[in-house]
């Protein structure tokens, strides 16, 4: 039992035996002000209730305290010590209630699973346009959700919302708790750390990063080739990992980008590798478990692969002689700007920073948007309309929003009808100078945004590994009691009337790249021996070539 629980219990069992003596001393004073005495067990009660909370384990130690909170309506002493009795044994129940059984502070994950659900369900605005079975899912993850609260087990609560919402391939469905369990789930569903990590290079082959020095005397180093793990195909032991069901990636070519990088946390203990020497013959090693931590190898690389410029949000700097760099974090700005959707002050500081920066030679620019984590569509068309080409351009569309049924309105095949288009304008202070953005999967939402209607321009190219994360509807939130569902729950049109970017059940988002750049030897040579930002590199040559 709980530390407060137990207090709770002994302080009720010593208020039975104080009521028990009181009730004969008010017997004999026959003063009615000594009956308040009689409500110190419910205060006491709720005061321990309001630090530890309520549980159902306890619900003895409740009914002890009403039991003596009735002496307040009798003046006599034997019903009194009765119910001081009776309440002593009523608390005493809670001890083999609470030890011997499994209701005792057990977490109803199942309950917060289909209350969150049911409301889930009505509020997804992609549901036809990524054929998502509600039904399906129910089945599926009920009983996921059962075990986590049989097992009262927080991290796999979060683990099977993770897979929940792994299934809607949406970057706008997500699960959030207390930032410890989340940090624990995913520590404990990325698995053992055998040092090092698999990555994919552009021509199909596997390779193993990040080694560690015990793996590198077996003759496993940086850019050796792994042919087989544990038995199986890289790409199929890394399906094995319950890291990877929890990473519903929006578009298919970004998850297999990412494909095989989960491999090497599979493996309950020792593993067998299997991988090209470095004559080319074909070699096995086991590899034991360093310890129970993949997560942290393989967050080293992502770190490496995915990194950006390392400047503010909003940072403009000169790169080169005639490449200026634009670093933009989120689409978020000042409280001001956000509250008023105006971002004046915004517009004002990039025209002069650009300005500035083309008194000091700039002709191009560079935008970085990696890892941008979204934000606000105003705040994109600010961005737009001062880099765009002179004119109007269209952004996106809105659908008809329904006043009577609180909805979207659907035609008769069951999609969203068009109001009206949302555009803006554009100023061109570049003159028509080149711009390269740069994009990663976890470029999502605003970034989607920003990526969508500039990539239009002919003066734009789209640059990365990967594409954008694909995902651009309206969130919303759903709060249980042990989290928040996060879900996309307003729509965007393009100029057909069809989904603005998100993809649909092919799993191809409306967010492309114009130059893929290859994940290949040379990149992660670069990258990883070299310290180098490969992809801000790359951008840099794009733009001198043309």
């Amino acid at each position: 039992m709980e530390y407060f629980d137990i207090v709770l219990v002994i302080i009720l069992l010593i208020l039975s035996a104080v009521l028990w003596f009181m009730a004969g001393i008010c017997d004999r004073l026959k003063n009615s002000k000594w009956k308040l005495i009689w409500l110190a067990p419910a205060v006491l009660c709720c005061l321990l209730m309001t630090i530890s909370g309520m549980d159902k384990g306890l619900i003895f130690a409740y009914l002890g305290t009403l039991i003596l909170c009735t002496g307040f309506f009798t003046e006599k002493m034997n019903i009194r010590r009765m119910l001081s009795i009776i309440s002593a044994v009523t608390v005493l129940a809670t001890i083999p209630l609470c030890l011997c059984t499994d209701i005792y502070r057990r977490d109803d994950y199942t309950g917060d699973f289909k209350e969150i659900f049911k409301e889930a369900k009505k509020r997804y605005v992609l549901t036809k346009h990524k054929g998502i079975n509600w039904d399906e899912l129910y089945n599926k993850y009920l009983p996921q959700f059962e075990k986590a609260t049989k097992d009262n087990d927080a991290e796999e609560n979060y683990i099977t919302w993770a897979k929940f919402c792994a299934e809607f391939n949406d970057g706008h469905v997500g699960y959030t708790t207390k930032e410890s369990i989340v940090d624990d789930a995913e520590k404990r569903a990325a698995g053992n750390d055998h040092g090092l990590v698999i990555m994919k290079l552009s021509d199909g082959r596997f390779v193993a990063l990040n080694t560690d020095l015990s793996v590198q005397k077996l003759g496993i180093h940086q850019l050796t080739e792994i042919i087989s793990w544990n038995g199986m195909s890289v790409d199929e032991a890394d399906k094995m990992s319950e890291f990877f069901l929890m990473k519903g990636y929006a578009d298919i070519d970004n998850e297999k980008f990412y494909e095989g990088i989960y491999a090497a946390g599979t493996g309950e203990g020792s593993v067998e590798v299997g991988y090209i020497d470095n004559e080319g013959n074909n070699k096995t090693a086991v590899l034991p478990v360093l310890n129970y931590d993949y997560y942290s190898r393989l967050e080293e690389v992502l770190k490496k692969v995915n990194q950006s410029i390392p400047e503010a949000n909003m940072t403009v700097k000169m790169l080169d002689k005639t490449t200026a760099g634009l670093r933009i974090c989120a689409m978020s700005y000042n409280a001001d700007s956000q509250k008023n959707e105006d971002y004046k002050s915004l517009k004002t500081k990039l025209k002069n920073d650009l300005l500035d920066m083309k008194e000091q030679g700039m002709k191009d620019l560079i935008i970085d948007i990696r890892g941008n984590s979204g934000g606000s569509g105003g705040m994109v068309s600010a961005i737009a309309e001062i880099l765009a080409p002179t004119g109007e351009h269209f952004y996106a569309a809105d659908p008809v929003w329904d006043r009577m049924t609180n909805s979207y309105k659907k035609d008769e095949n069951g999609d969203y009808v068009f109001d009206h288009e949302v555009t803006f304008k554009g100023s061109d202070i570049l003159n028509g100078g080149k711009i390269i953005i740069l994009v990663n999967s976890a470029s999502v939402s605003a970034a989607d945004h920003i990526t969508k209607i500039m990539s239009g321009f002919d003066n734009v190219a789209v640059i990365g590994f990967t594409e954008p994360n694909g995902s651009a509807m309206g969130v919303s939130r759903i709060s249980g009691e042990y989290g928040s569902l996060y879900l996309s729950s307003s729509v965007l049109l393009d100029k057909d009337g069809s989904i603005f970017i998100d993809s649909g059940k092919d799993r191809q988002s409306g967010d492309d790249l114009d130059i893929k750049i290859p994940f290949d030897e040379e990149a992660v040579r670069q990258i990883f021996d070299n310290d180098k930002d490969y992809l801000l590199e790359k951008a840099k040559e794009v733009i001198a070539k043309q």
